[in-house]
């Protein structure tokens, strides 16, 4: 061996030596790494299957939905009507419910062995026999794990009510100085 090639591989070996640790050699060397690092991997596949619901929805792809959804889902909508999965789907599938829009953030997903809680707000868009309207929802979900995948099981949302924009007088303030 040249001393140019052994030059290069003392080179590689003092910064392979420097460098950050891999994610393998820190769990190996502390267990909770290893959890926390499951902990990461599994907020991040809800966080996935999230997206894909709502891109579901807007689509009306009752077909995704099926596949993201668990046979004991609870949907509690903004106005606080109870839906059972079925009841969901129908509305989806009937058009009776339109996501024009979803755009959920602030979301905060926490794991608990097979289930994960995920809290956040979500902007929306959507048509029903009413019109159509625009709001933001702060919502709770609640998924479990079954067969290697993330399934909502339950969701209730709450609208938010609107800020009064610094244009507009408040109930009961007066806008004029004295």
């Amino acid at each position: 061996m040249n001393s140019r090639a052994l030059s290069a591989l003392a080179l590689v070996a003092v910064l392979g030596g420097c460098a950050r640790p891999s994610i393998f050699r820190l769990s190996m060397r502390n267990p909770n790494t290893n959890r926390s690092v499951a902990r990461l991997v599994a907020e991040n596949e809800v966080r996935v299957a999230e997206s894909q619901r709502f891109e579901a929805m807007m689509r009306r792809d009752v077909v995704a939905l099926d596949t993201l959804l668990d046979e004991e889902l609870t949907y509690v909508p903004g106005k606080g009507s109870i839906q059972s999965r079925k009841e969901f789907l129908d509305g989806i599938k009937k058009r009776s419910t339109v996501y024009d829009s979803i755009a959920a953030h602030d979301v905060r997903v926490r794991v608990f062995h097979g289930l994960a809680l995920a809290t956040g707000r979500a902007d929306q868009h959507m048509r029903n026999s009413k019109g159509a309207s625009q709001f933001t929802v702060r919502f709770t979900e609640v998924y479990v794990r079954r067969e290697g995948r993330w399934l909502l099981s339950a969701w209730e949302a709450r609208r938010l009510v609107a800020a009064a924009s610094p244009a507009s007088p408040q109930r009961g303030l007066s806008t004029t100085r004295q």
